[in-house]
Formats: structure tokens, C-alpha cells, sequence
């Protein structure tokens, strides 16, 4: 029988597995590390040690074996003792026994073991396709500020204002007529004296239509503006903020709820296949005293009976060994 590999399936959901006679299991879970030389991340795992004073039989392996192979319970633990032997002439013989994805056991003088862990397997299931990586070291990058330039923009001035002096000095400017044309282009000289005389008395009138503008409106040529300045003031009334006194509001009332303490650990009698078998079981434990329920069905499909359920694993050890007296193939499941 390949005993190892039960105990490696049980590894997985357990963290003690106890193989009769010669030591038990135990995992304890590490966190993900890093080696800061290689640079290497290595996601968190289950260490696994052995305790060899941990040989009292639990029952959680011989009832495995006995599920999967379809043995009773005890063709299971004759199964469990026969190889045991093997492995105790093994480690005498030649001082080494290596059990495939568990580890490797060295006898050292004649009375202790030592037990190293394989490495090539990882039973935390939180952990489950995680792979150690590589990842080197970010350098840091250098940022040059970024400046930046405003343009400069000329102001022009404002151009000047038309005012009635330049219109007056602009009118005044005289027009130079040239008499030296000659006699055939009479009829365009005629032409052309008629548009210049349009010209000059628009502008007189423009000029003088300005003139009467500013003297209607009071306004001189030396006048100085400026900007006026306007001053609100409002007074408002002050606001009164009233407030009423409730004395009949009542205080919200606070109820505590009480925390119920989960029950991880179950101290299994047997598993059934049929569910009416079970129920049948579960009614006969409690006929007995017992506070029986059914924990689950197992990874088979077999539906587990308890005994009872605790939230602490001390406790279900305790009683375990008080029903162990009445039952030696119960053992403790740990719900997930």
C-alpha cells in the first residue's frame, strides 16, 4: 500500500495527520517571502514538521484509507500497522526512509529522526497555482522640470481720438487746384470741380453738425472725465434662529446580539452514503445524550455524522477522548 499518498491528500485539508506508531504530520502556514539576493517571490506555503511522541491513533487516516478502498475500518489499520513495520526496518537498516512528496526521515543515533521537508509541493490551498517569479529592482527616473515660457506681448496704445480740432485742422488744409490742363479736357474739368465742391460742403456740414452736438450737451473741449464711483450700503435686519426643546423624543434603544460562536471542529461517528441512514444515526446519538448533527458530505459524497460541533479545537480533543472510551474510530473533522 502506498501509504504516503493518503497522508499527502489529508495534508491538504488537515494540518495534523498522525500515522500510528510512528509520528505524526503537522503544517503550519508561512507567509509569502522574498529573497532580497535573487530577487526571488516566493508565494506563502504550508511548512510541514514531525513530532514523533504524536503516534496514538486518531482515527482520521485508518477511516480515510477505509472510504476510499471500500475496507472496513479495521482491514484499514492492519493495512496502516503492516507498512509502519516496513518503514521502521527501513530506517534501522539503512538509517534513511524517503516517502514521495511528503519528505525524507534520517535516523540518527539509533533514537532520533530527522525529519526534511520536500519542497516541490505546496499543500496550502489558499496558495493554489501560485508560482514563485523573478523581479528585479526598479531604478529610479530622473525627471527634468518642465519651464515654461510666457510670451511677452506688446501693448499698443489706443490711437487716438478724433476730436473737433482734428476735424476743423483737417478742413482747413487747403486744396491745390492746377489751372495748366489743357483746353481739350474742358468738360472733365467741369466734372471734377463739381465733385470737389460736394466734398467740401459735406464736410463743412459734418464739422458743424459736431460742433452743435457738444455745445447741446454742455460739453467743452477741455473737459476732464472720470470714472465714477458708486457706494452701496444695504443693513439688513438680523435673522433670529429660534429653537425648540423636545423633552418627549424618545432615546433610540440599543440591543445587544449576542455573538454565536461558530463550530469549525465535529467529532465524527461514521459517514453514510444514504441520507436516511444518517438521520437514523444522528437520532440514536441523541438518544444517547449527545447534541448529534450532521457536519457535511465528505470529498466520496458520504454524509459525515457528529457526535458534536465545537468552535474550539482544545475543547473537541477533550471530549474526543471521553467518546474515543465508547468509540475508538471516532476522530475530529476541521470544516473549511
Amino acid at each position: 500500500m502506498k501509504l504516503e499518498k493518503y497522508i499527502s491528500d489529508l495534508l491538504y485539508r488537515y494540518d495534523l495527520v498522525i500515522i500510528p506508531g510512528f509520528g505524526g504530520l503537522i503544517g503550519r502556514r508561512k507567509s509569502a517571502r522574498i529573497n532580497r539576493d535573487t530577487y526571488i517571490f516566493s508565494p506563502p506555503y504550508k511548512e510541514l514538521s514531525f513530532n514523533v511522541q504524536l503516534q496514538q491513533n486518531d482515527g482520521l487516516l485508518a477511516n480515510y484509507i477505509a472510504g476510499v478502498n471500500g475496507m472496513s475500518y479495521t482491514e484499514s489499520l492492519q493495512s496502516i500497522n503492516q507498512t509502519v513495520e516496513e518503514w521502521q526496518r527501513i530506517l534501522q537498516k539503512e538509517k534513511r526512509l524517503k516517502l514521495d512528496q511528503i519528505g525524507i526521515f534520517n535516523l540518527i543515533n539509533d533514537d532520533k529522526i530527522l525529519f526534511l521537508p520536500l519542497t516541490t509541493k505546496n499543500y496550502l490551498t489558499d496558495a493554489y497555482g501560485l508560482t514563485a517569479f523573478v523581479h528585479k529592482p526598479v531604478t529610479s527616473l530622473v525627471v527634468k522640470p518642465v519651464v515654461n515660457k510666457t510670451k511677452t506681448e506688446k501693448i499698443r496704445k489706443p490711437a487716438k481720438p478724433v476730436t473737433e480740432q482734428n476735424i476743423e485742422i483737417e478742413a482747413e488744409i487747403p486744396v491745390e487746384i492746377s489751372t495748366s490742363l489743357p483746353v481739350q479736357n474742358k468738360s472733365n474739368n467741369n466734372q471734377f470741380w463739381k465733385y470737389a465742391a460736394v466734398f467740401v460742403a459735406g464736410l463743412g456740414i459734418f464739422t458743424a453738425g459736431i460742433s452743435l452736438l457738444r455745445r447741446d450737451n454742455g460739453i467743452q473741449n477741455d473737459t476732464v472725465y472720470q470714472k465714477a464711483t458708486f457706494v452701496l450700503k444695504q443693513d439688513f435686519p438680523p435673522v433670529k434662529i429660534i429653537t425648540h426643546k423636545s423633552e418627549n423624543i424618545a432615546k433610540p434603544v440599543i440591543k445587544k446580539i449576542p455573538v454565536v460562536p461558530v463550530e469549525k471542529y465535529f467529532i465524527i461517528s461514521g459517514a453514510f452514503r444514504n441520507k436516511t441512514n444518517a438521520e437514523k444515526k444522528i437520532q440514536m446519538l441523541k438518544n444517547a445524550g449527545y447534541p448529534a448533527k450532521i457536519a457535511g458530505r465528505n470529498k466520496f459524497g458520504l454524509w459525515m455524522v457528529a457526535y458534536q460541533g465545537f468552535a474550539s479545537h482544545d475543547k473537541a480533543a477533550q471530549t474526543l477522548n471521553k467518546i474515543k472510551k465508547q468509540e475508538p474510530g471516532a476522530w475530529i473533522y476541521t470544516k473549511k
